[in-house]
């Protein structure tokens, strides 16, 4: 569960990324048209906030945080230095990538049209989009490189996005928990920069977890799904690993 905006964002683009990725896989139409609505949703979420800057700012945060390391000896110095230079890298990066990260998409009519058919169920068929459908009958190989034209604005940002959250993700080390009849609470007390909370379960277990919180206490509940009734909390105690991510 991220516990600010900023990391929220970056794991709805995270998930975008692995979509886009999966899809790119394979070169057919419908592989084409989920990728292409997977990049789309990454420009929408793009287009909303100033992107660039959130991940300059958290490379910096990120890049401050691992210099207060490099005075204690039982660092690796020679790892640190290099996580350092890649921050450093990504950062220079985006500050010299010119422009709205969207700027290349988005005087594309076609991709607009697209746009606003996806907010209707079904709305791209051919009768709706003849112009999208013309498209995905063109050549695989012209599909593929218009593809890969469209999303190189975001190739920086998904490396951000990639490194920033898996410093994240291994600042923290699990830990055994019991949730007493499937609720656990705890508190963060003065922790400002825990930005990330982690619930790993069997993958055989029959609950799942609801996280809520906020900067000071947070809450994990496990549920059990049931098919005609709303998840319900069980009354069984429930083993867990607990990770709380702060860096």
């Amino acid at each position: 569960m991220p516990l600010n905006e900023r990391i929220r964002t970056f794991l709805r683009l995270e998930g975008l990324f692995k979509q886009t990725d999966h899809f790119a896989e394979q070169d057919n139409e419908w592989n084409n048209r989920a990728e292409l609505n997977c990049l789309l949703d990454v420009f929408a979420i793009s287009s909303r906030a100033d992107l660039k800057s959130e991940i300059t700012k958290e490379i910096d945060r990120h890049t401050k945080s691992l210099a207060f390391f490099s005075q204690n000896p039982n660092v690796d110095s020679e790892k640190l230095r290099t996580s350092i230079e890649k921050l450093n890298e990504l950062s220079m990066t985006l500050l010299t990538t010119a422009g709205r990260i969207d700027q290349r998409v988005s005087q594309i009519d076609l991709l607009k049209c697209l746009t606003q058919r996806n907010s209707i169920p079904g709305g791209s068929c051919d009768f709706d989009l003849p112009g999208y459908h013309f498209w995905l009958n063109k050549p695989l190989q012209e599909r593929r490189e218009q593809l890969q034209y469209w999303s190189e604005n975001l190739v920086p940002i998904k490396k951000s996005i990639n490194l920033l959250l898996g410093y994240i993700r291994s600042s923290g080390s699990p830990a055994s928990k019991i949730a007493a009849c499937g609720v656990y609470q705890q508190s963060l007390g003065d922790h400002q920069s825990v930005q990330l909370i982690r619930v790993t379960l069997d993958k055989n277990s029959p609950y799942f977890s609801e996280i809520s919180g906020g900067k000071h206490r947070f809450t994990v509940r496990f549920m059990s799904l049931r098919d005609t009734e709303r998840p319900a909390q069980t009354s069984d105690d429930v083993d867990f690993s607990l990770t709380i991510c702060q860096l």
